[in-house]
């Protein structure tokens, strides 16, 4: 399984904009359940004068590419908006990343 954990801060005083290209951006990219389940839609919290939001979502098998160039077409949708910035960052469960250095799970 691979977990995504898509992180966007922003400056507080862009929030209106973010939210309003949020819901845009929602509209054009709907949840596809083909490629990944939500784990966790939408969570904010205010740091300073900056907000930052996380989802998470597990990828379904063989989707990661596909995941991630949909990830990216939904950045690009925000870029005009100053002060913008994302991270994604993809995990893997330790019954897939312990055998990348020669281990298994224990039962």
């Amino acid at each position: 399984m691979v977990i995504i954990i898509s992180t966007t801060k922003f400056p507080l005083s862009k929030g209106k904009e973010v939210a309003e290209r949020y819901i845009e951006v929602s509209k054009k990219y709907p949840l596809d359940k083909s490629l990944e389940k939500q784990i966790l839609p939408l969570a904010v919290r205010i740091r300073g004068n900056d907000a930052e939001s996380i989802s998470i979502s597990e990828v379904k098998e063989g989707k990661l590419e596909e995941v991630l160039k949909r990830a990216t077409e939904q950045q690009l949708l925000y870029m005009d908006i100053e002060g913008i910035k994302f991270k994604v960052d993809t995990f893997f469960s330790g019954v897939e990343a312990l055998p990348m250095i020669g281990f298994k799970m224990p039962e």
